[in-house]
This record gives structure tokens, sequence and C-alpha cells, in this order.
């Protein structure tokens, strides 16, 4: 998809999905509750996947499921593994694209992806949330988009947070959520544990259950706007400068070897290095080694520590 400008007034986020994008039933609502402006830009996991392919995913017995829905509007449900599998790329490609921060907008993935560009996936959010929010006795009701998943998730990773659970599937449909509201009355808390769900389904629950209702939508936005409240309130680093500044072992670094280490510093892989500077990842190499030795450090992580101890005061 096209990407945003940059704009030196706003951040640039990118929201991924498990599908395929753009999600405008998910995101706008999401961007409200941020309560600042950004530029946003919208991928999905599933975009250069084809339809028949997506059908010869179904979950097989034993497997995870996910429910997402298409450019189509056609809502499917999808191995976890295969989405996994689309997603990590999809991850890797955003990465390099120079986003502020990154945003996995989707439950029920809970692998983590590896990033340059400050990540949220949108599951660890909002299984932090809850974890740092229900007490022991509490009753929690938590409301998935489909019924196999109760027994898939099993409220995992907090069976020693919650002590009363209680799931409900339930689709978007109101007679679908008035029934599971039902079988969630007398709990403390109810989580609509699916990005599909809004905030007037949430009233709509808690209309029924007199409790609170929390819908992931909201949790994933509160992490999204602290995220960018700590992302401004950071020092602006100079790459370049940090480099300049490094004791060097006998010789001064070259032209070139400053060049590979600022773009090191950036996180930057040997191959997009190489891809950057217009010369061979087998050049990169050399000039990488050849700099880590003046600089009396082995790899990228001790060259970063070094730069940590020099900047204590």
């Amino acid at each position: 998809m096209s990407q945003s400008e940059p704009d030196a007034g706003r951040h640039r986020i990118a929201f991924i999905t498990i599908g395929q994008a753009p999600r405008d039933d998910v995101a706008p609502e999401i961007l409200g509750m941020i309560e600042r402006p950004v530029l946003c830009d919208q991928y999905g996991a599933l975009d250069e996947v084809s339809a028949e392919e997506i059908a010869l995913h179904a979950p097989a017995p034993g497997d995870d499921s996910l429910y997402t829905r298409l450019a189509n509007g056609e809502h499917v449900i999808v191995s976890s593994s295969f989405v996994e599998e689309h997603l990590e790329e999809t991850v890797r490609r955003v990465d390099e694209a120079g986003y502020d921060l990154i945003a996995i907008i989707t439950t029920g993935v809970f692998r983590p992806f590896g990033a340059r560009t400050p990540l949220i996936n949108g599951q660890r959010v909002v299984d932090a949330w809850i974890e740092s929010l229900v007490m022991d006795d509490s009753r929690i009701g938590i409301i998935y988009p489909l019924k196999r998943q109760i027994a898939e998730r099993d409220l995992r990773g907090h069976a020693t947070t919650i002590r009363n659970p209680r799931a409900q599937a339930a689709s978007g449909e109101s007679r679908s959520l008035e029934e599971a509201a039902e079988q969630l009355k007398g709990c403390d808390l109810v989580l609509m544990h699916s990005v599909g769900y809004t905030e007037a389904m949430a009233q709509q629950v808690a209309s029924l259950t007199m409790a609170p209702v929390v819908t992931a939508r909201r949790v994933i936005a509160g992490a999204i706007r602290l995220q960018l409240m700590q992302i401004d309130e950071a020092p602006e680093v100079n790459p370049t400068d940090m480099v300049e500044r490094l004791p060097v072992n006998g010789d001064p670094l070259t032209r070139r070897e400053r060049e590979v280490m600022t773009l090191v510093l950036d996180g930057l892989s040997n191959k997009l290095i190489a891809r950057h500077l217009g010369i061979s990842y087998r050049t990169v190499e050399i000039h990488r080694g050849r700099a880590f030795g003046k600089l009396g450090v082995t790899s990228a992580a001790d060259l970063i520590r070094q730069i940590l101890l020099k900047r204590r005061p």
C-alpha cells in the first residue's frame, strides 16, 4: 500500500492486521482513542494471499484459530500458524519503512516478533493489562468471537491471576451479544477479547451485565498512546554524533567505516547497510570488522554497551 508522507508535527505509525487491510471498521476508532494527531498506514498479513490459499488453511483439529476479515468484507477462520508465518514477514517489511511505531492491532497472536522499530503486540498488551488489574478473587468475563477459542485459549497465562474465569463466545450480532452477556452477569469485569468489538457493543454488554466492560481496542489504543508519549520524552540521539565521539584504538575510522557504524547503530542489518550504501554485503562485513577492531568491540551489542557506559555521569 502507499505510505504516508513524513510530517514534522506528527508521528508515523503502522497498523498491522492479521487479515487484509484496510480495516476501516477498526482503525478509525482506535485512532480516535489515541487522542493525538498521527499519520497512520495499514497493512495486512494476508494482503498478498489469494482467497483460494486462505481457504486451504482453515484450522485443523488441534490447531489454534484466528477470526479475521478480508479486504472484501468477508470474515474467515484461519490457522494461527499460517497467519503468524505471513505476519512475521509483514512485520519485517514494515520495520524497514521508517515508522515511529508499529502496532499489531489484533488479539490471539501469542508469539513475539523482533523489530528495531518500537512494536506493540495487541495480545501481549491485553495480557499485561489483565494481569496488572485483576486480583486473585476477581470474577472476569471474556467474550471471544468464536466458541472454539474458549477451549483453545483456556485463558492461557492468566491461570494464577484469575480464580473465577468465565468465557462466552459472541459474534457482532445483537442477539449473540445479549446471550453472552446473560451468561456473564455477576462478573466484576468483562473483556471483549477481539478488535472486532466496538465501543457501542461494549456499552450494550455493560447495560446487560451491570459490570465495567473493556474492549481490546481500548486497551491497545492506551498502549499506543503511552508509547507515543515515551517517544516524545526520549532524548534525541544522533548515531552519527555517537560514532564520532567513540574512542578508537590506533588509526581513526575511515569515512566508510563511520558510515557503516552509523547504520549499525541505527539498527540496520549488513544486508540493508549494503543496499543503503550501494556496496556489496562482503564489503560491509570488511568495514564493519575493521571498525569493530579499532573500537575494541566484538559485536553491535558491545558497541552499544560502550556508548551507554560513556554517557553515564
